[in-house]
């Protein structure tokens, strides 16, 4: 019984011996596995400019893979840190980016490595970053630079530092358009993010207490109405902003939503028509029958002859007859619906 528990002692020695030896071995011989095991050549591209423990790119220590692997805890922060220090400072002294982003200690999560040379790991991709949840500021607008080139934290962030009161965005924007800038930060101050939230709203506005946006109005962008970025006094009519479609130039006047809605221009159906079109003899009338022009202009004496109307008119009751259209004082169409002129008692009859 004894020699039995012996030799099941021994053979457990043996074996965490022997796989010690073999770790050690292949430990030891990491780096000569680089070429089997490596998923892909490491970035050659220096975004700092500068140099970090003697490196300017991880692509120069691409054949010492234990620079940034350990055995089994493959990549960890504390071989990131090894040279990334201002990184280690940050998440130790709770400034910066890092100390406020979740999960930091997997580097690989937003620095993907072994994409190739010309790789840029430093241009975090912003899928990963919720940044509008982080910050209360959207990257749905600066996703690119003026350039067309990706932009990465330092575009904004320049000095590496990453509270609010620290992003610079008139550096950026005073390059793209200087005169526009400079005006408006005398018109509103530097205070950026106090009115901008990178989603093209404004901040804590609410738009519709001034023109409500709805329907086809809600998806248009501020530029197509506040040209040169003008917002005060801007037009409310239609007409205002779309001008006069030739199709109907001079035919229907600038009354817009006569007809159309903001959901679209067609199909377009007349929803406002005070004036009562079963005028007469209860039919409802052509539209040309009174606007024999335009229909803008409405003509009365085609069917209600100038010597009828003028005997039912006198001048002693109606003196401006008839220089004053007929729908001012008869606006339906309705004989019940008259409505007498300014400071003229007009006669009824028994």
């Amino acid at each position: 019984m004894k020699l039995k528990q012996f030799f099941l002692r021994f053979r457990l020695v043996l074996g965490v011996l022997l796989a010690g030896v073999m770790a050690t071995a292949v430990y030891a011989h990491y780096d000569t596995l680089h070429t089997y095991l490596s998923p892909g050549p490491l970035s050659g591209v220096n975004h700092s400019g500068e140099s970090l423990e003697g490196y300017d790119s991880h692509a120069m220590f691409e054949e010492d893979c234990t620079h940034c692997h350990a055995p089994v805890h493959c990549v960890t922060d504390n071989k990131c840190q090894g040279c990334h220090l201002d990184i280690a400072r940050q998440r130790t002294e709770t400034v910066g980016l890092h100390s406020r982003l979740p999960g930091t200690e997997k580097c690989q999560s937003c620095h993907v490595e072994h994409q190739g040379r010309e790789a840029v790991i430093s241009a975090v991709a912003f899928e990963n970053i919720n940044h509008e949840e982080l910050s209360g500021f959207s990257l749905v607008h600066h996703e690119t630079s003026f350039d067309g080139t990706q932009m990465v934290c330092e575009n904004c962030h320049t000095e590496g530092r990453f509270a609010p009161d620290e992003v610079s965005c008139i550096a950026c924007h005073e390059d793209a358009n200087g005169e526009l800038i400079a005006q408006h930060s005398t018109e509103h101050g530097d205070n950026c993010l106090g009115c901008h939230d990178g989603s093209g709203a404004i901040v804590e506005f609410d738009h519709d207490t001034i023109f409500a946006l709805q329907a086809s109005h809600e998806t248009v962008g501020c530029s197509s109405c506040h040209s040169d970025y003008v917002f005060a006094g801007t037009n409310q009519s239609c007409d205002g902003c779309h001008g006069e479609p030739d199709m109907h130039a001079g035919q229907f006047g600038q009354d817009c939503g006569r007809c159309h809605t903001a959901v679209a221009w067609a199909p377009a159906q007349l929803t406002q028509h005070r004036f009562d079109l079963t005028h007469g003899d209860g039919e409802a009338l052509d539209c040309t029958a009174c606007h024999e022009d335009s229909y803008v202009a409405v003509v009365c004496t085609t069917c209600h002859e100038d010597a009828e109307m003028t005997a039912v008119h006198p001048q002693e009751a109606v003196p401006d007859y008839p220089t004053e259209t007929c729908v001012s004082c008869h606006p339906t169409g309705q004989p019940a619906d008259v409505v007498p002129l300014a400071n003229v008692s007009v006669p009824t009859t028994d």
